[in-house]
């Protein structure tokens, strides 16, 4: 299973990092790594690089959307797809500050959802990156 960060980053850091995120990649990396004791600064380097995002609204369209489904379900904030047919399992998790993507496919159905938005994905573990919308397209 892959663990992505998904982070809404401001449209003049998309604009700076459209080609090549790699920087912004180690500026949230950095961000991610520092310790309890740098909270307060992670948080101010957070606000500079992204927005908050808005939980009901994308909580809402998610549902809306899969509510029919027979692969999705729904506890909280928490939305998970078990696609058989695909073999897929995914579990998008909506925080205030970014949302945790753990999936077991490269292209998760719920990346769809989330694309023409300035949404940038890090998974930490394995040193990868990307825009959703660019991966998407």
């Amino acid at each position: 299973m892959r663990k992505f960060y998904i982070f809404n980053i401001n449209e003049e850091f998309k604009i700076l990092n459209s080609d090549d995120g790699y920087s912004l990649y180690k500026q949230m990396e950095n961000i991610h790594n520092l310790d309890k004791d740098n909270f307060y600064n992670a948080v101010k380097i957070y606000e500079t690089i992204a927005h908050k995002l808005d939980k009901n609204k994308i909580n809402e369209e998610l549902n809306q959307k899969y509510s029919e489904s027979y692969f999705y379900t729904k506890y909280q904030n928490t939305h998970m797809i078990n696609n058989y047919y695909r073999a897929e399992e995914s579990k998008l998790t909506i925080n205030s500050a970014y949302l945790i993507l753990e999936t077991n496919v490269v292209k998760s159905t719920f990346l769809k959802d989330l694309k023409n938005k300035c949404l940038f994905a890090c998974d930490f573990d394995n040193k990868d990156y990307f825009w959703i919308d660019k991966l998407i397209n």
